[in-house]
């Protein structure tokens, strides 16, 4: 199933709705990271297709329900040659103090969509196209930029070559805690100097995670040392990761 799983994947890194392609467990499983455009906007959803093509033979769905560590923050954040100190002082930040939990829905017009489109394309792109392809004034691409920014519609990534910065085992972490003491396990996983990303999800286990390590034998001391003493941690499961075909955004990066 390996052959027909990269050729899945690599149809899914082709299409804009998906981010983080990866094959899987050797390589004979794709998982990837899919985003909707919202409740009657968006085409016949992909779970929905996936079942349907020849070799498939499971489809497992799951939905983020919070973020701990990841968006705009990610490995190389913790690894990079930056401080924490040094990093804010180069940030342009949102004078908002953003979203909370159970705030409304942001609602986006045609214009807001084609402006995410055009920074996923090109997230350094000056204003002045911006506003040129849009139609907006450059003030009011400023103003829109900084307001999605503050509601945590729009953030910012790095996007890199693999090989640049990810250590050599790569693993899917699942977790399975206990519901009251989640936000705290969660918490606790975010601040480990292994993980580049960690979420609350749906589903039989309750926590994702992605992990980086150098070897087997690190992984081992993690998963044992430090992933074992996560508060209310009843059960986990590691996937190997074995290829990444595609990143952070919804182009792939040979576009």
């Amino acid at each position: 199933m390996s052959s027909a799983s990269e050729v899945i994947g690599s149809a899914l890194a082709r299409r804009t709705d998906t981010t983080w392609v990866n094959l899987t467990s050797g390589g004979t499983e794709t998982m990837a990271a899919v985003r909707s455009r919202g409740p009657g906007l968006e085409e016949p959803f992909l779970v929905q297709k996936l079942p349907r093509i020849p070799r498939v033979v499971d489809v497992s769905a799951h939905s983020v329900l919070h973020v701990f560590f990841g968006q705009d923050l990610g490995f190389i954040n913790k690894t990079g040659p930056l401080t924490d100190a040094q990093g804010a002082a180069l940030t342009s930040r949102p004078t908002d103090a953003g979203r909370t939990a159970g705030s409304e829905p942001v609602v986006l017009d045609d214009r807001d969509r084609l402006l995410l489109d055009l920074l996923a394309r090109d997230g350094r792109a000056p204003v002045g196209e911006l506003a040129a392809a849009t139609g907006l004034s450059e003030s009011t691409v400023r103003r829109r930029i900084n307001d999605l920014r503050a509601e945590g519609v729009l953030y910012f990534d790095v996007d890199y070559h693999p090989d640049v910065l990810h250590r050599k085992l790569r693993i899917a972490l699942w977790l399975e805690t206990d519901p009251a003491r989640l936000a705290e396990a969660g918490e606790a996983l975010a601040a480990h100097p292994e993980v580049s990303f960690a979420a609350a999800v749906t589903g039989a286990t309750n926590l994702y995670a992605s992990i980086q390590v150098d070897s087997a034998q690190l992984l081992y001391r993690y998963l044992t040392r430090t992933v074992s003493g996560l508060p209310g941690l009843r059960h986990t499961v590691t996937t190997p990761i074995h290829r990444t075909l595609k990143g952070p955004g919804p182009y792939p990066l040979s576009l």
